[in-house]
């Protein structure tokens, strides 16, 4: 123990001060250790509720996602309904259009042919009238005035009678068949 006091060290003081340090030691414990760690604590509560806040966040961000894409095939599959829509509408109007114009065609055929009826009819008539001029002009020379009009109508009327006939069959080039008095 001489050497601790030749050192200058006395055991009650370090005794003292041993004790003085433990308790400071306790002390410090209790008051910084229990706030450090409750700082710790909350640190690594808020880093879990950020990593929790990521997770559902990012679960969101999936949900959302598929919700677009759910969206967007909807939105194809309408987009390729209206244009198969307006294809079957433009088929429709052009059938449609195409059937117009069939009969058009078939009411301008039908009025061409009833237009070429009458003009055939009209020259069969004019044909026929200078037939009837002619013959009674020709019968007139030949028997001379000594017809009377009963007479000349029947044979004109005999005349076209042969000729209706003769140009029914097309004509065989003879002449006879023609109703001669």
């Amino acid at each position: 123990m001489d050497i601790l006091q030749q050192l200058g060290i006395s055991i009650p003081l370090l005794i003292t001060q041993i004790i003085g340090f433990l308790i400071l030691m306790v002390v410090l414990h209790r008051v910084f250790t229990t706030k450090v760690f409750s700082i710790l604590d909350a640190r690594q509560a808020d880093i879990k509720a950020t990593y929790d806040q990521m997770d559902a966040d990012r679960q969101r961000m999936q949900d959302t996602q598929r919700e677009y894409e759910a969206r967007l095939a909807g939105i194809e599959a309408e987009a390729r309904e209206k244009i198969q829509a307006a294809v079957q509408e433009a088929q429709s109007l052009r059938a449609s259009m195409i059937a117009d114009a069939q009969k058009q065609v078939e009411t301008l055929l039908s009025q061409g042919r009833n237009e070429t009826e009458r003009e055939r009819q009209r020259s069969f008539l004019e044909m026929r009238q200078q037939i009837v001029s002619l013959a009674i002009g020709a019968a007139s020379k030949v028997v001379g005035d000594s017809l009377d009009s009963a007479r000349q109508n029947k044979l004109v009327d005999d005349f076209i009678s042969g000729v209706g006939t003769v140009a029914a069959r097309g004509g065989n080039g003879t002449g006879k068949g023609v109703g001669t008095a």
